[in-house]
């Protein structure tokens, strides 16, 4: 992204795509997948053939090659310069003009360090005077009963506001992935003009299908019984099953889709997600949860993040996050 960076990586390749793009072994590497799909199975393949981070690099690389995420990852790039020079932002004023909704996370109340329930940016938006507000649903519900309960918000909100910008994280951004393709008409969305999806995981998760194994289905109903819930959360969020039907899902062209993906390279995963991150290796990168390349929908675009995974945890996520909402307005 023309920006200094710095880390330890895992292959001279993944060095040399940092430091060297012009290199001949680099060159041959985008050569060899160009007409390959970026996909799951590539990214998998390239990370069984190379290493984990030249995958992660070459999934930056083509993502930041197509014109249109080049656009929005130098906007939002833009913006975090601009911010963090206390420049006065004109479109700061725009973005009051939206209500911005946010759908929260899984846990977001039981564990309110992953930043799931999005308090932090509530009050950063309320703080520069932006109206905005979080559908509460249950923290361990079963996905298509918490999209049935933020459809029936959305159609209330729809005909208050103009324009509504919706923000989601984690397993909210499956729930809104069904409402927005599902639950409500062309019609009834026409006041949501964008969908920022954070480290939506919109496939479900290969850790869904981990606790599903005969052994650990124990785990899980013993957990989930301390919650209230039962095993059929974790049915919903199973990765085997989501993507059959994903393809399926169609989203209304007026709704301008965002993904935001953090990336993390393998010589900095943090004990955090590490026994995560190292159950999904055969899928090739991954944020901890989900795979790379399953936070996208055909015609979403992508800002990335490298270094960060699942969680976003960053010094600087509030003007990131003022930066990523200006974005999205932009369009």
């Amino acid at each position: 992204f023309n920006k200094p960076f710095e880390s330890m990586v895992d292959a001279e390749l993944a060095k040399q795509m940092l430091c060297c793009p012009n290199d001949s072994m680099v060159i041959g590497l985008f050569d060899k997948y160009k007409d390959k799909p970026l996909n799951t199975p590539t990214l998998s393949e390239i990370s069984r053939t190379y290493s984990m981070d030249v995958a992660s690099l070459y999934f930056v690389q083509r993502l930041y090659n197509l014109p249109q995420n080049k656009k929005a990852q130098d906007l939002y790039s833009f913006y975090i310069e601009q911010i963090s020079s206390n420049i006065k932002i004109d479109e700061l004023e725009k973005l009051k003009e939206h209500y911005i909704v946010f759908i929260p996370g899984m846990a977001y109340k039981d564990i309110p360090s992953t930043g799931a329930h999005f308090k932090r940016q509530r009050k950063l938006l309320t703080t520069y005077g932006i109206e905005n507000e979080l559908i509460n649903i249950p923290q361990w519900g079963i996905i298509e009963n918490n999209a049935d309960i933020i459809t029936q918000r959305l159609k209330v909100l729809c005909q208050k506001h103009k324009k509504i910008i919706l923000v989601s994280t984690s397993k909210g951004g499956l729930e809104t992935a069904i409402v927005l393709s599902n639950k409500l008409t062309n019609e009834e969305t026409s006041s949501i003009k964008a969908w920022i999806s954070v480290g939506g995981i919109l496939k479900g998760s290969p850790i869904a299908d981990y606790f599903l194994k005969p052994g650990k289905t124990g785990i899980a109903k013993l957990f989930l019984w301390t919650k209230r819930e039962n095993i059929d959360m974790v049915k919903a969020m199973s990765y085997k099953e989501r993507c059959k039907n994903f393809e399926e899902m169609k989203f209304p062209d007026h709704i301008k889709i965002i993904h935001y993906v953090g990336i993390p390279l393998s010589t900095k995963i943090r004990t955090k997600i590490k026994t995560r991150y190292k159950y999904m290796l055969p899928l090739g990168p991954n944020d901890g949860l989900t795979p790379l390349a399953d936070e996208l929908t055909e015609k979403g675009l992508v800002v990335s993040e490298v270094g960060l995974d699942h969680y976003f945890d960053d010094p600087n996520i509030d003007i990131k996050s003022i930066a990523l909402a200006l974005t999205s307005i932009y369009y």
